[in-house]
C-alpha cells in the first residue's frame, strides 16, 4: 500500500514581521539622527568659519563681528536691566504686529483657498485677481495701507495680512485641486456623500499643502514686518536693527538679525510640530 506524500507548499513562509517592522523603525531613527546632526553640524561649521574669519583679518570685524562679539553683546542685553526692558518692548511690539497679522492672513487665506478649490465658480472669479495681485512687492502697498489704516500698527498688520493670505490661499487651493486622482476615485467607488467625502477626503488630502503654505506665510510676514518697522516705526526689532545701523552699532544689528534668525527656525518648527500632529501620515523631510 502506497503512502501519499504532503506536497511542498507553493509559497514560502515569509518573514518574521515583528523583526521587519524592528528593522524600519532602527532605519527611521538613523535616518532622524543624521539629519539633526547635519542640521546641528553645519550651523555650528559656519558659525566657526566665521569666527576665523573675522578674528584673521579675512573679514572686516567692523561689519562682520566675530560670533563671539555678537554673543557677548547679546548677553549685555540680558543682563543690563535699561536694556532688557528695552527689548522686551522691541519684541512684544513686533509679536504683537507678526501674531495678529500671521493669525488672519491665515484664516482668510484657507478659508477663500477652500471656497476657490471646491467651488469652481469661486475659483474662476478670484483667479484672475490673486494672480495678478500676488506678484507685486508688498512693501510696495505700504503707502496705500498707511492711506486707508494711518500710520501705526494697523496698517502694518494689514500688510502681513495681505503678504500672509497669498501664500496660504495658494498653496490651499493648490492642495484641494490638486490632490491625488486616487482618492476621489475611492470615494466615489464607495458612493460616500458629499459632506463626507468633503470632511474625510478632501480636506485632508490638501492640509499638507497647508502646512506648507503657513510656513511660506509665516517667513513673509517676518520679512514684512522687520521691513515696515525700518521705515515706519520708532518700536520693534526691525527699529532695533536699522537703528544699530544709522550708530555703526554692528554688534547690536547682529543681535536683532539673530532674534529674527531663532524667530523664524521657532516658527517653522512649531509650524511643522503641527502639521506632524494632524497629519502623521506625511513624511516631513
Amino acid at each position: 500500500m502506497t503512502t501519499l506524500s504532503t506536497p511542498e507548499p507553493l509559497v514560502q513562509p515569509t518573514p518574521d514581521s515583528d523583526g521587519v517592522v524592528r528593522e524600519l523603525v532602527r532605519r527611521r531613527q538613523r535616518e532622524r539622527r543624521r539629519k539633526l546632526l547635519w542640521g546641528v553640524l553645519t550651523p555650528v561649521a559656519v558659525l566657526v568659519l566665521w569666527e576665523l574669519a573675522s578674528r584673521t583679518g579675512m573679514l572686516d570685524h567692523n561689519f562682520f563681528p566675530a560670533p563671539s562679539t555678537v554673543l557677548l553683546e547679546s548677553v549685555r542685553y540680558l543682563t543690563d536691566a535699561d536694556l532688557r526692558s528695552e527689548l522686551l518692548d522691541n519684541l512684544r511690539s513686533s509679536g504683537t504686529r507678526l501674531g495678529v497679522g500671521f493669525v488672519l492672513g491665515a484664516l482668510l487665506g484657507i478659508v477663500v483657498g477652500l471656497l476657490m478649490g471646491l467651488v469652481p465658480v469661486v475659483r474662476y472669479a478670484l483667479n484672475a485677481i490673486i494672480t495678478a495681485t500676488y506678484p507685486l512687492p508688498k512693501l510696495a502697498l505700504f503707502p496705500l495701507m498707511i492711506i486707508f489704516f494711518g500710520i501705526g500698527n494697523a496698517s502694518m498688520i494689514a500688510l502681513v495680512t495681505l503678504g500672509v493670505f497669498f501664500m496660504v490661499c495658494i498653496n490651499t487651493v493648490g492642495g484641494v485641486t490638486y490632490s491625488p486622482p486616487i482618492y476621489r476615485d475611492v470615494a466615489q467607488a464607495f458612493q460616500l456623500p458629499r459632506m463626507t467625502r468633503l470632511l474625510r477626503v478632501t480636506i485632508p488630502a490638501a492640509i499638507p499643502s497647508v502646512i506648507s503654505g503657513l510656513r511660506l506665510g509665516f517667513g513673509q510676514a517676518l520679512i514684512i514686518v522687520v521691513s515696515t518697522e525700518f521705515v515706519s516705526s520708532q518700536n520693534g526689532i526691525g527699529y532695533i536693527i536699522w537703528n544699530s545701523w544709522q550708530v555703526l552699532n554692528v554688534s547690536a544689528m547682529f543681535v536683532g538679525l539673530t532674534i529674527v534668525g531663532l524667530a523664524g527656525w521657532l516658527g517653522s518648527t512649531a509650524i511643522n510640530a503641527v502639521g506632524r500632529l494632524v497629519v502623521p501620515w506625511q513624511d516631513d523631510d
